[in-house]
């Protein structure tokens, strides 16, 4: 018995011992002062600037209705030859395919001869007699002339005789009479010159016009027929789709093809009301492919590693707010939100998912830091600054963040001022600082 309770003595002696070598580190830590550590920490300089409110919708891209056009024949007919390969660019106007003209060109034919006719009978209605037609009724004008003197010359002689009745009452009669016809036929010859002279009656004249202006009607109608025979471009663009082949009989309103032109397009964005409300009009756009711009989040992903990433811009094409909807969504309750995009090179396909960052408010001078380096500790926001090698802890008011940067206020912060972005977390005031190399200096070091 007196064996074990000398081993239950030892071990008990032997952990009160470890138990105060413990004790003594900790006391000494505890009594440690803080300003005498040193913390390593990433930076970045305040900086002022220009500062835009932005809000972001993801959507997709679609035609302006003008912009799109559907080829369709206006006349049925067969396919002869396609002038357009499938992805050319085309001009308003250009032929696109061409169909069978034969019986559209007989048609035309025959209009035009018909035409032509009554243009011709107008031409002969309204012509003066030539001049051998005129010479003939000035000698049968000429003839009558004759015949009156002739005609009174005998009954000249005859009255002489009447009065010594030598003559007969009945032959003196006649002379008289004779001279009165051939009076007449002079008057008729003459008329017939004069209204050969005077022209056509006017009546005559509209009922010809009226025939030609009809027929006028009728070759207009088969050229308009004929040219249907071509089918064209309607706008300029590029022919998306064609899908018709030559010997294809087409039928009339038969979908063929689309030309797009795609040049200028609409980013429809469905976007909150709360925020939807904040758009209007005319503001301010960037569109870019969903996977080419990084959205806040990402870019708050990229700013924890200490980088401050903006939005790519060479991928994003400048538009503007047209038009916001009047109805919501009934599954989301979101408004859409359709901007105009200005896309000369093509660089955004129609029906492509894009994102779209609509300036609410632009800002300059105003005073920034890199959003990583706000953090909040149940008192507000805090930031953390680098002065004379020690930190000192800010409460700024955080106002519109863009990207990886945020504006603060109410701060006695000057701009290029180092504000901590890693290794700052809930850092006492006045521990001394030691400032890291920037990821990309440490990795350059590295790599030699």
């Amino acid at each position: 018995m007196s064996k074990r309770w000398r081993l239950l003595v030892s071990l008990l002696l032997t952990g009160l011992m470890g138990c105060g070598a413990k004790s003594e580190p900790e006391h000494a830590e505890a009594e440690h002062d803080p300003s005498e550590a040193t913390v390593t920490v990433q930076t970045l300089p305040a900086k002022k600037g220009k500062l835009a409110e932005l809000i972001e919708g993801l959507g997709r891209t679609e035609a302006i209705p003008d912009h799109l056009a559907t080829l369709t024949p206006a006349v049925e007919g067969h396919v002869e030859t396609l002038l357009v390969k499938q992805g050319q660019s085309v001009k308003k106007g250009q032929p696109i395919v061409e169909l069978d003209k034969s019986v559209a060109l007989a048609d035309l034919a025959e209009k035009e001869a018909t035409r032509d006719g009554l243009k011709a009978s107008l031409i002969l209605l309204k012509s003066l007699p030539r001049p051998e037609e005129r010479k003939a009724n000035e000698l049968a004008i000429a003839q009558a002339k004759v015949a009156v003197v002739r005609a009174k010359a005998t009954a000249d002689r005859l009255r002489p005789l009447l009065a010594r009745h030598e003559a007969a009452d009945a032959t003196v009669f006649d002379a008289e009479q004779a001279v009165e016809q051939a009076l007449l036929q002079q008057q008729s010859a003459e008329a017939l010159l004069r209204s050969t002279m005077i022209g056509p009656r006017p009546e005559a004249v509209a009922e010809a016009e009226a025939k030609i202006k009809t027929a006028e009607g009728l070759v207009a109608f088969s050229k308009a027929h004929l040219a249907f025979h071509v089918i064209r471009a309607p706008i300029d663009g590029v022919l998306d789709s064609l899908t018709c082949h030559p010997g294809q009989t087409l039928s009339v309103g038969s979908p063929i093809g689309e030309i797009v032109d795609s040049r200028q397009a609409y980013a429809v964005v469905w976007l909150p009301p709360r925020s939807a409300q904040a758009v209007h009009e005319g503001l301010a756009a960037q569109v870019a492919p969903a996977d080419a711009t990084p959205s806040h989040a990402e870019v708050e992903e990229e700013g924890e590693k200490g980088e401050a990433h903006e939005p790519a811009e060479e991928t994003a094409l400048p538009g503007q707010v047209e038009s916001i909807s009047r109805m919501a969504d009934p599954q989301t309750g979101n408004l859409a939100v359709r901007v105009l995009v200005e896309n000369p090179k093509g660089r955004i396909a129609l029906g492509q998912t894009v994102r779209a960052t609509i300036v609410i408010e632009e800002r300059e001078d105003v005073l920034q830091v890199p959003a990583v380096a706000v953090f909040d500790l149940g008192e507000g926001p805090v930031i953390g600054v680098v002065r004379d090698g020690k930190s000192v802890m800010l409460h700024p008011k955080i106002g519109t963040k863009q990207g990886a940067w945020v504006e603060v206020s109410d701060v006695d912060l000057k701009e290029g001022e180092l504000v901590i972005t890693e290794g700052g977390y809930n850092l006492p005031d006045g521990t001394t600082i030691e400032l890291a190399e920037p990821p990309a200096v440490a990795s350059a070091e590295a790599g030699k």
